[in-house]
């Protein structure tokens, strides 16, 4: 067991290492190019899989943080619900899962089962259309934040996909981005960009 201790500002937080889910092989119940995770209620991990060029294994796995396996989804191409280069996932209060495709330019929207409930997305740079779309995270009003990667901005949705605004440009100056691929935000709603 292995411990480390974080500080930043005021307070302080202790580490304290657990336990490893999963082994490393192209099925079942291991894993192969995780790209992202997001964990939803009463400790169930849904684990994003990327693949690789030759094992088209792109899924989503399903499993509990007590290691209890529940099965996978997800199928390579580029058909309706289908994935190439999924990058991120997040779930929203409703248990929906939407995830991130770079090479379908789309955001895909299923319910925990699989089925495909919807989904959005064209390549572009106009609003509303993406160039790598990357890592996702809901805010307090469960709008969707997309970081667009190589149109160099954040871009937020509605649940149902309906373009609400963007942020970012190009460059190193203050709130200007280089190809964003992670979002996130913390309780007070602070939007933090790799």
């Amino acid at each position: 067991m292995t411990t480390s201790q974080v500080t930043s500002g005021l307070t302080s937080a202790k580490y304290e290492y657990s336990h490893t889910i999963g082994m490393d092989d192209f099925a079942g119940r291991a894993f192969r190019c995780i790209v992202d995770l997001a964990p939803g209620p009463n400790g169930m991990l849904y684990v994003l899989q990327r693949g690789t060029g030759v094992h088209r294994n792109v899924s989503i796995k399903k499993c509990s943080i007590a290691e209890a396996w529940h099965g996978e989804f997800g199928e390579y191409g580029s058909e309706p619900g289908q994935m190439v280069w999924p990058a991120g996932i997040a779930i929203d209060a409703q248990e929906q899962l939407y995830v991130s495709d770079e090479w379908n330019q789309r955001i895909s929207v299923f319910d925990v089962e699989g089925h495909l409930l919807r989904e959005w997305g064209e390549e572009g740079t106009g609003a509303g259309q993406f160039n790598r779309p990357s890592g996702l995270a809901f805010d307090a009003e469960e709008n969707l934040l997309v970081a667009d990667a190589r149109n160099h901005r954040i871009q937020v949705f509605s649940k149902e996909g309906k373009f609400l605004s963007a942020w970012g440009s190009l460059g190193s100056g203050p709130g200007q981005l280089n190809m964003p691929w992670g979002v996130a935000l913390n309780p007070a709603g602070e939007v933090y960009v790799t």
